[in-house]
């Protein structure tokens, strides 16, 4: 190859990736073990975190959970200010020194919004959200733009790694594809990390069209594994199956890994055929403690999903610095059944599994 040649080639290929947006359009999928994101939510940060916690058990990435409020899912706008300009100014100051903090550990941040809703009706949650007529729709798409907006700044200014530009939407995702696209092209104007969205396990990721827009597929991964209480790890692996083709398919058609944006198990005995249900008090008396189905639910994931090559990694649902393995009886209860792994068993396979 000569001088001219050489030099015609670079250019190409500099020329070719043009964009931050039209580079991450050439990603591949395949995505080795080394490099794949060992994550988990933290949640009660304090500077006073103890990052050994996250050490020890070989996680390498915090995930951390700005948070917006609406009333119901029919809401006209959605709200995150909370307060005057000096409170929102104080509020954002906060956010920027525990991403700061966070890095200065030899962390990499994911910036993961919310919205919350306050008084939901029956059965209703943010995967409802959706506008009842145009007008309350501008609206909306107004507040939620400045909601991803604002925290994709704080993201820019602190240099965390990764942004999600939305979580469980499944109504919006599908029928709003524009508005999507809209707000990552003006995301990617002012944060220069990864984004990607974090879509429901159920009748949502496989129908987003706009993955290929973004730098991972996300996927909220609460897929039902099993039908019986107490499974072994053989069970849980195999109910993996039935997933794992058709997420195969997704990441060849969009040529994006796919990134388990949420994923956690209870310790309990039927957590691996609800995972997605949450404990609280209609539903605490009746759950029987089980840490060692807990465990066998991510030893199954490591099994199956974690050693796929188009598989990105996994954020864990969830770590609290105010876990304590001492707490009152009452208080225990709901700790101990909960999604938390710490002082658990599957702490340790979690830790193993990110060796």
């Amino acid at each position: 190859m000569n001088k001219f040649t050489f030099t015609f080639l670079l250019l190409l290929l500099s020329n070719c990736q043009g964009t931050n947006e039209a580079f991450s359009q050439k990603k591949a999928t395949k995505t080795s073990t080394l490099d794949k994101q060992k994550g988990a939510h933290l949640f009660g940060f304090r500077d006073s975190m103890n990052f050994q916690l996250l050490s020890q058990n070989n996680i390498e990435w915090v995930t951390l959970v700005p948070w917006g409020f609406q009333f119901d899912y029919d809401s006209q706008v959605m709200n995150h200010h909370n307060g005057d300009s000096l409170r929102i100014l104080r509020r954002d100051s906060s956010w920027i020194r525990r991403i700061k903090l966070v890095r200065s550990k030899g962390f990499k941040v994911f910036v993961k919004p919310h919205v919350w809703l306050d008084e939901p009706s029956a059965g209703k949650w943010r995967s409802d959200i959706a506008p009842v007529n145009d007008e309350n729709w501008a609206l909306w798409k107004a507040s939620y733009r400045d909601f991803m907006l604002r925290y994709a700044k704080i993201a820019e200014q602190t240099q965390a790694e990764m942004f999600c530009i939305g979580t469980e939407f499944s109504k919006l995702s599908v029928n709003k594809p524009t508005f999507w696209k809209e707000i990552i092209q003006e995301v990617r104007t002012i944060y220069s990390g990864k984004i990607t969205y974090a879509a429901n396990w159920y009748d949502e990721y496989e129908k987003i069209t706009f993955w290929d827009d973004l730098d991972f597929i996300g996927i909220q991964a609460y897929f039902p594994l099993v039908k019986n209480k107490n499974p072994t790890v053989q069970q849980i692996s195999k109910g993996w199956n039935k997933y794992l083709s058709h997420m195969e398919s997704i990441t060849k058609k969009y040529n994006r890994p796919i990134l388990f944006t949420e994923m956690g198990y209870k310790s309990t005995a039927d957590s691996a055929i609800k995972p997605w249900e949450w404990i609280d008090y209609s539903n605490r008396e009746t759950k029987k403690e089980s840490p060692e189905t807990q465990a066998n639910c991510y030893a199954a994931f490591f099994n199956t999903v974690w050693k796929k090559e188009w598989f990105a990694g996994v954020h864990i649902w969830q770590l609290r610095n105010d876990y304590e393995s001492d707490r009152s009886e009452r208080r225990r209860n709901r700790v101990h059944l909960d999604f938390t792994p710490q002082g658990k068993i599957a702490e340790g396979v979690i830790a193993k599994g990110f060796e």
